[in-house]
């Protein structure tokens, strides 16, 4: 019987990071008198919130910590805020845990930083085997923590990942009502606005970076067809109406495009008036001019096609 309970209870901590509670230990098969005898022989080691408990030999990280405090929770506690964004990888975990507790909950337990409020359904997922808000609520809710700088980062990652997209931001800001931080979370999303879709977190970091210009937003990924609708060319950015195209190279190797190495293919992409334009880095940094300035001549003038 014990052997079982040994085996009840390591299924539980496997799939926690080491991490237990007391009530999982009780589901296991042991009586408070069996737990607490446990805990003196050391076999189970203490954490920050009572009623949980770390096993022996599990490496404490930040994850475990995390574990530490769904469990201290109540049963519809989640991961939320910045433990939420970097368990996705898209900001560096914290020092202390978030969660998110029911509104109306005690939500009092140690080593966590706790939010009191509503998650639905909608905006919750299991990641790793724990509740965790959705990305895109995810996003809302660190808009109150994040400076301006890293909460555009925290968008274009999102979003550029292929995570989210703005509508799915929009509807979770929408479900969460007034949210503090709203002023921040407008200033990011702009550069989405018009349902731009990044290929790559590069491209989302270069679409703000045209917002921020003050160009008109482009189509993204965008297929160039002849009259006959044959395909002649994907571009990274696109202006239709302006028959305007951009390739985008970031710090990675690119080998040339195969329209570009197609003397053939550019000349037809020429002939239907398409401008193909090529950047990289250097171009987004401050002190160079050359992308800006060409991108903003080029877009002033009227455009030249519906």
């Amino acid at each position: 019987m014990l052997e079982s309970q040994v085996d009840r209870v390591a299924a539980f901590a496997e799939r926690q990071q080491g991490a237990v509670s007391m009530v999982q230990l009780e589901r296991a098969g042991l009586s408070k008198l069996q737990a607490r005898a446990w805990i003196r022989q050391e076999r189970l080691g203490p954490t920050a919130a009572r009623g949980v408990f770390r096993m022996p030999g599990a490496e404490p990280t930040w994850k475990q910590s995390l574990w530490v405090a769904i469990l201290a929770g109540p049963p519809s506690s989640v991961a939320s805020h910045l433990s939420a964004a970097a368990l996705r990888g898209l900001l560096r975990p914290p020092e202390k845990p978030h969660v998110t507790v029911p509104r109306g909950s005690s939500g009092r337990f140690g080593g966590a930083v706790v939010h009191h409020a509503t998650v639905p359904v909608a905006d919750s997922c299991r990641f790793e085997g724990m509740r965790v808000t959705g990305v895109a609520r995810t996003i809302v809710d660190c808009a109150v923590l994040l400076d301006q700088p890293t909460l555009d980062g925290l968008v274009d990652a999102a979003i550029g990942r292929n995570l989210t997209t703005y509508r799915r931001v929009r509807a979770a800001w929408d479900r969460a009502g007034r949210v503090r931080g709203a002023d921040r979370l407008s200033a990011a999303l702009p550069p989405y606005t018009g349902g731009a879709e990044p290929g790559s977190e590069k491209e989302a970091h270069v679409l703000r970076t045209f917002q921020r210009w003050g160009l008109p937003a482009p189509v993204t990924q965008f297929v160039i067809r002849d009259a006959d609708g044959r395909f002649l060319a994907r571009v990274d950015f696109a202006w239709p109406p302006w028959r305007l195209g951009l390739e985008y190279y970031g710090d990675e190797f690119h080998p040339p495009r195969a329209w570009a190495r197609d003397d053939r293919r550019l000349a037809r992409i020429e002939a239907i008036h398409w401008r193909i334009e090529e950047s990289d880095r250097g171009d987004l940094r401050p002190s160079s001019m050359r992308l800006r300035n060409l991108l903003t001549d080029v877009l002033a003038r009227p455009p030249a096609w519906p």
